[in-house]
């Protein structure tokens, strides 16, 4: 009789242990599981994030930095070669190589220059976000948890995560012109900059590079003529691109 109720016990003993360690090892799992879909869900949201705010940023700043006097219809007069008929029609707009690829090198300089005092803070612009701020050559995002919340009343909740954000790679530049009529006998000439570029974002948990594209008007100026109507109106043209190491 005692040898049964021992041979029990022992038979109890083992099956509760084994229920404790299949107990474990489930809440083990499913904390492991939760945990890595919150991880996944907060990286996805800070990468997002600041892909956004890091966008915002640029954009403005690269229309401040390109909207300066570097360029004005002078150079767009020496950079433009345009060809009329004698009926003062626009047969075809083409590029000064020399004068192009100097205007490249400029735009390529400056935004150069211009994303490295980014980096390091020696800018003062109004627009940049509070949270946006500069370490070791580095521009660094903080981002709160809560962002990762599909809930804007917990938008702003919890601890913030640093975000750094770096430029790596090559500037890429190119002109663009584009030619327009405008009212009667006249045109509107437009030379854009085509700049494509690489954005380095680490998150705590991962990192990943974007791509970012811009087509910024750099000067402008009205011309006599028109645009034949086999051109529909518009004469566009590309010149070769340009490429500029970000150092």
């Amino acid at each position: 009789m005692r040898n049964n109720f021992k041979s029990m016990r022992l038979y109890h003993g083992k099956k509760l242990k084994k229920f404790v360690f299949i107990t474990i090892l489930l809440v083990g799992f499913f904390t492991f599981f939760l945990l890595s879909h919150f991880v996944e869900k907060l990286n996805h949201s800070l990468i997002n994030i600041s892909s956004s705010e890091i966008t915002r940023v640029i954009d403005r700043f690269i229309t401040d930095e390109l909207n300066s006097s570097i360029f004005n219809e002078q150079n767009l007069a020496d950079i433009l070669i345009i060809e009329k008929n004698n009926q003062g029609e626009i047969l075809y707009v083409d590029f000064d190589l020399e004068q192009a690829y100097h205007v490249l090198d400029t735009v390529s300089l400056t935004l150069t220059d211009s994303f490295d005092r980014l980096e390091n803070g020696n800018v003062s612009i109004a627009y940049l976000d509070s949270d946006l701020s500069h370490e070791l050559g580095s521009m660094v995002l903080s981002i709160p948890i809560g962002n990762s919340f599909d809930n804007l009343y917990f938008y702003n909740f919890g601890p913030k995560i640093p975000v750094r954000i770096n430029f790596i790679g090559s500037v890429l530049t190119n002109l663009k012109t584009k030619v327009t009529d405008y009212g009667l006998n006249n045109a509107l000439v437009e030379l854009f900059v085509y700049l494509d570029f690489k954005v380095q974002i680490m998150s705590p948990f991962d990192t990943e590079e974007i791509s970012l594209e811009y087509d910024a008007v750099i000067a402008s100026m009205m011309i006599e003529g028109s645009v034949p109507n086999y051109y529909s109106g518009v004469i566009e043209k590309d010149s070769n691109i340009y490429r500029k190491e970000i150092s």
